[in-house]
């Protein structure tokens, strides 16, 4: 089942399936929808205020994106990940995102380290206060000031591509299940990227954000088997 329990402000008129697009995209990202969740176009409507058509041309383009998929039935799901193509995402981010770091150090300024240095802190006291979906949306907010300040629209775009797809399973890292001291791995991570910035350390940065996907990605598969038998 899905998670829309939350109730979301109208959308307005203009760019109405972009706007429903940025919305499902949120919800892939923060994990309102996670792995194998199951919901329809008439419960996505009906959850964001607007009409069917949109929300179907939204979910066609995360379909093509290989974001969400949809079944025989019409139910609309976020798609199994294989261990296998949960590896090959997680080796595809690192290469993107260690080089928008590399990118970011060589662009960032001041007030966008402060920025990011204050999302670190955020993100730190939100996950000890065991707060884990502010926890997700900080996290995100973090990351992708970073690769905004790599200023490479090229490169921003694959990785976030490679995030609607990766989102749901960060979830798992994150999400609620899993203890403090399980998910803190990625506040040691964000410390030592704000080190990185704040010194000009490119591979510093660099080696920070792969850190950071990698010790994720070890703990969201060592997880996997118990999640996917809670689903079964």
């Amino acid at each position: 089942m899905s998670d829309l329990t939350t109730p979301h402000a109208p959308l307005k008129a203009a760019s109405l399936t972009g706007q429903v697009y940025d919305t499902i995209s949120e919800m892939l990202l923060d994990g309102t929808l996670k792995p194998d969740s199951r919901t329809s176009i008439r419960e996505l409507g009906e959850h964001l205020s607007v009409s069917t058509m949109p929300v179907r041309e939204a979910i066609g383009r995360l379909i093509a994106q290989g974001a969400l998929a949809i079944q025989r039935n019409k139910a609309v799901i976020v798609p199994h990940m294989s261990e296998h193509d949960f590896r090959d995402l997680t080796r595809t981010r690192v290469l993107l995102e260690a080089e928008a770091a590399r990118l970011a150090v060589d662009n960032i300024t001041k007030a966008t380290v402060a920025r990011i240095a204050d999302l670190h802190e955020q993100f730190s006291n939100e996950l000890a206060a065991e707060q884990r979906s502010k926890a997700l949306i900080l996290n995100r907010k973090l990351h992708f000031t970073l690769y905004d300040a790599a200023q490479s629209p090229s490169l921003r775009q694959m990785i976030g591509s490679a995030w609607l797809r990766a989102g749901p399973m960060i979830s798992l890292d994150l999400g609620g299940h899993n203890s403090f001291e399980r998910a803190s791995h990625s506040v040691e991570s964000h410390g030592l990227l704000v080190e990185a910035l704040r010194a000009g350390d490119r591979e510093g940065a660099a080696e920070a954000i792969r850190t950071d996907i990698l010790t994720a990605s070890a703990i969201i598969l060592e997880h996997l088997p118990s999640f996917q038998q809670e689903k079964a």
